[in-house]
């Protein structure tokens, strides 16, 4: 069986632009969201740390794209940050683009992870592309829902 290589989901979100990459890129709105950004040093290769409750805490990131209401994009550990002595320097990772773009209804999302098929061993990366591909339908459901609650952080 040949490894898909990325994830990709697309949503149209009832929010202007600016408040969607908002909702995207402040640790205090992803956390209403996604997860909760205990770190984030907002620069191109600055170190962003998530953390869920019942998770392994933190999971490392680095931001590797910023084009502001348009682009922001990261790497992150691919399921092997949970193997003894892997430290995200040295273990593979995949990539999370985020793109947003003007749409009648308000913002066309998309969400792109890649990187999975070149996963090494021992990382079982089947299982996490499974999990993933998953986990990202529900945090854009998230996400819809909290710009639709109009709540500002």
């Amino acid at each position: 069986m040949t490894l898909a290589d990325r994830i990709e989901r697309t949503m149209v979100l009832p929010a202007q632009r600016q408040r969607v990459w908002e909702a995207v890129t402040k640790p205090e709105q992803l956390a209403r969201w996604f997860g909760v950004v205990s770190d984030m040093d907002f620069r191109v290769g600055g170190a962003i740390q998530f953390t869920w409750e019942n998770k392994l805490c933190p999971y490392p990131g680095v931001i590797e794209v910023i084009e502001p209401e348009q682009r922001f994009a990261f790497r992150w550990p691919s399921y092997a940050v949970s193997l003894p002595n892997v430290t995200f320097a040295t273990e593979p990772s995949t990539l999370v683009e985020i793109t947003l773009e003007e749409h009648a209804e308000g913002t066309l999302l998309t969400l792109v992870e890649s990187g999975f098929a070149s996963l090494p061993q021992p990382i079982p990366a089947e299982e996490a592309y499974r999990a993933n591909f998953d986990g990202w339908q529900e945090c854009l459901n998230g996400l819809h829902a909290y710009l639709q609650s109009q709540e500002v952080v």
